[in-house]
Order: C-alpha cells, then structure tokens, then sequence
C-alpha cells in the first residue's frame, strides 16, 4: 500500500505544482539575505534575531515567517485528498476486497503522504543550504542549516497529519477540501489570536513548536516568548519559561502528529467499505 500511494502520489501533477512550490519556498529567501553580514537585532511574532548573526540565522529568521504561512496551505492541499480522494473515486471498494485491515489501507496512505511531502521538504532545505553558501560561504552555517531541516520535516508532517485526519473524518473530496481551507486559515488566524489576546497559550501551537526548535540552532536566535518572559513584559513567573524549551516544542509537534493520525484512524475505522 505505501508503495503503491508512493507511485500514485509521484503521477500527479497537481502533486507536482504543490512540491514545486515548496521547493521555490525555500529557495526564495536567499534572495533576501544574499547580501546580509551581521546586521542590527530583529524582533518577528516567534524569534527574535541578534547582532552578530550568520547569514544562515537570518535566512531561518525570515523563513519562519514564510513557512508558518506557506507550508500548511501546501501541506493541506497535499493531504486532503488522502482517503477522500479514494472515497469520491471508489477506490476504496477495490481496497476492500483486498486481503488488507483498514488500518494497513490508512497508515500506508498516511506515511505515504508524510513520506513524500518531508522528502520535497528536505530537498528544499538542502537547497536552500547550498544557495546561502554560495551567496556568502563567509558567514554561512551549513551544519545548524542542515540541522534545520529535521525540525521543519517534523513540522511539515504535523502539517500533513492534519489534513489527513481532515480527509479521513470528512465524507468528500468536496468536504475536505473545505475542511482543509478552514484548517488552513483556523491555523493560521488561530496563532494570530493567541499571540494578540493570550500569549501564553501559543505554547500548544505547531508554529511555535517549530519556531523555537529552529531557534536553538542558532546562538542568536531566541524565541520572542522565550525574551518576553525574561524580560518580564508577560508575566514574572520564571517558570513559565520552562514550557519555551526544545523538549516541550518536540512534546508540541509529536502531539499534533500522534494525535491527528489517531483521531482520522478512529474516523476511517467506521468507514463503510463495500467489498
């Protein structure tokens, strides 16, 4: 079944359009830091960037802005048609006459998917890492780059488990897709919301999660919730910076991936599949 989704995946040119553009993704932020050296302290919604930064620092600084919002549009779109897709084409009833469980038929589908997705994911990273070196082999960080590139594997399967679970618990490729829309634009406004009215819950969310293991990489990156605690403009209790730490982060992005393939197995372990 992983297989086969692999090959089914590889023939599709909407798949095609979609891992082009994560690739263009991130390849494009080298243009904006090509002529970077060590430019003043910069303040974003999840990182903060010090003086004294490698261009690799500010190319992962401005990135995360791009991919909080790129990569999950991308990611839903590639998902959401998962186990829909099968369902609207009546695939499904050739696989139920197969010598297979639904759950073999779900995580093959499901790996699949991530396993693809992170591997466009990885090329783009790679890319992205040999760009900046060659814009500025000076100042660059080839290993924290490439390092890099798990925590955003790791993101953008949190990504794809979503729609996932969003393409097995919905009844069509219609209803998915629209699920996936109202995921993206939920996720997204949803982070926006948290940071404007309650800061401290932006903990739980896959964009933080992602930002702050990104900015352990770097010696002059630090999470802005991390430097808002320090500081003391959020709250005095120190503590709270214990839940701004690499551990809770990878915590963060494990739940959203366990947690969305299991709650779309539950939805397609009710699927009626006629053999």
């Amino acid at each position: 079944m992983f297989l086969l989704e692999c090959q089914l995946i590889s023939r599709s040119t909407t798949n095609l359009v979609i891992a082009a553009a994560v690739f263009v993704v991130f390849v494009a932020p080298i243009a904006w830091v090509s002529g970077e050296t060590s430019g003043s302290s910069e303040w974003s919604a999840f990182v903060v960037l010090e003086e004294g930064h490698t261009i690799s620092a500010a190319y992962w600084f401005h990135g995360i802005d791009i991919y909080v919002v790129l990569l999950p549009l991308f990611a839903f779109l590639f998902g959401y048609g998962t186990i829909a897709s099968e369902r609207d084409d009546g695939t499904l009833t050739v696989l139920g006459s197969l010598p297979i469980t639904r759950f073999d038929i779900y995580i093959g589908k499901a790996l699949a998917r991530i396993f693809v997705f992170s591997g466009v994911v990885f090329v783009g990273v790679l890319a992205g890492s040999l760009g900046v070196f060659a814009a500025n082999p000076m100042t660059a960080s080839p290993h924290a780059h490439l390092l890099a590139s798990v925590p955003t594997v790791l993101f953008g399967t949190a990504l794809v488990s979503i729609a996932i679970a969003v393409s097995a618990l919905l009844s069509s490729r219609l209803h998915a897709l629209s699920g996936a829309i109202v995921g993206y634009f939920g996720l997204v406004f949803g982070a926006v919301w948290t940071l404007g009215s309650a800061p401290l819950a932006i903990v739980g969310h896959p964009f933080h999660g992602y930002s702050v293991l990104i900015a352990t990489l770097f010696d002059t990156m630090y999470p802005s919730l991390g430097v808002a605690l320090s500081s003391g403009s959020q709250s005095p209790d120190t503590l709270l910076l214990l839940f701004v730490t690499k551990p809770v982060a990878i915590l963060v992005l494990f739940a959203w991936i366990c947690g969305s393939l299991a709650i779309g197995y539950l939805g397609f372990r009710r699927e009626v599949i006629l053999s």
